[in-house]
C-alpha cells in the first residue's frame, strides 16, 4: 500500500526541496524523515535486481538525489527567477511522485551494473575487491610498462599524491584504503571527527555512485590522478594497470 504525505508534509517538502543544497543539519534531518517515511510503502521491482538492502538503497537515493550531497558546491550557482520557478514545479509533493523518482534512480543503477561488473571501483576500494574482478596479474611491470610507467615511478607518484591531499582526505585514504581500518569510513570519520566524510570520500574516489560510469570516476581526485598524472585512462581495458596502481597506492598509504 502506497504511503501518503499529509498536507503539512507536502508543503514542507516543496519548501525544503527548493533549497535542498543549502539546508541546515536540522533541515536535512527533516527532509530525510519526510522522504524516508513517504517511501515506506514503495517497493519497485528493480530493488530485487541490485542485491542490496532496501534501506541502503533508500539512503543512497536520499543522499545522492534528494539532498544532492555529492554535487560539487563550486558548481552550484545562484538560481535565477526562472530557475526558481522551474525548481518549484519539479519539486515532488506526493509520496507517489517520490516513489516514481526513486524508481528512476534504481533504473539508472541497474543500467550501469554491467559496467560495474567489469570495472568495480566500489563503495570502498580495496585490493581484494579489485583483484576479484580482474584476476591475478602475472606480470605487474608489463601492465605498467604499457603506459610508460614502472613500479618505482608509481611508488614515487603515490607518495607525492598522498602528501598533497588535505588532512581529512589523507586520513580517509590511509586508514580506509591503505590499512582497511575497522568500522569502515564511518568509523574513521567518527574517530577523527571528520565532517561530511561521505562527500569527501566521494570527491576523493573512495565512494563511487552506484549509477556512475567511467567518466564519473575519472572526475574524482583519484580518477584524475590515475588518468592525468599517470596517463592511464579509466576503462575496463586498463584494469590490469589500474589494479597495480591501487596495490602500490595502498602500500604507500599503509606507511604514510
Amino acid at each position: 500500500m502506497q504511503d501518503t504525505l499529509s498536507s503539512e508534509q507536502s508543503v514542507e517538502l516543496v519548501r525544503l526541496w527548493r533549497r535542498r543544497q543549502t539546508l541546515s543539519s536540522e533541515e536535512m534531518g527533516r527532509m530525510y524523515g519526510i522522504v524516508g517515511g513517504a517511501l515506506g510503502g514503495c517497493h519497485p521491482p528493480e530493488l530485487r535486481a541490485l542485491g542490496e538492502s532496501r534501506a541502503e538503497l533508500v539512503a543512497q537515493f536520499i543522499y545522492a538525489k534528494v539532498l544532492r550531497l555529492d554535487a560539487d558546491p563550486d558548481e552550484a550557482d545562484e538560481p535565477t527567477a526562472g530557475d526558481e520557478e522551474a525548481r518549484t514545479r519539479s519539486a515532488p509533493s506526493t509520496a507517489f511522485a517520490l516513489c516514481a523518482y526513486f524508481r528512476r534512480y534504481l533504473i539508472d543503477c541497474t543500467r550501469a551494473s554491467s559496467f560495474r561488473r567489469k570495472l568495480s571501483i566500489g563503495d570502498q576500494v580495496t585490493e581484494n575487491e579489485l583483484e576479484a574482478q580482474v584476476g591475478a596479474v602475472e606480470d605487474a611491470e608489463d601492465d605498467l610498462a604499457e603506459h610508460g610507467l614502472s613500479s618505482p615511478a608509481v611508488h614515487a607518484a603515490a607518495r607525492s599524491f598522498i602528501a598533497g591531499l588535505p588532512e581529512p582526505e589523507r586520513i580517509l585514504l590511509c586508514e580506509g584504503f591503505g590499512r582497511e581500518a575497522a568500522g569502515g569510513l564511518s568509523g574513521i570519520a567518527a574517530r577523527h571527527a571528520i565532517a561530511s566524510y561521505h562527500y569527501r570520500a566521494g570527491r576523493l574516489g573512495l565512494v563511487h555512485k552506484r549509477e556512475g560510469l567511467p567518466a564519473d570516476y575519472a572526475r574524482t581526485t583519484l580518477g584524475q590522478w590515475i588518468s592525468q598524472t599517470l596517463g592511464i585512462a579509466i576503462t575496463a581495458e586498463n584494469m590490469g594497470a589500474i589494479l597495480q596502481v591501487f596495490k602500490i597506492l595502498g602500500a604507500e598509504a599503509s606507511y604514510a
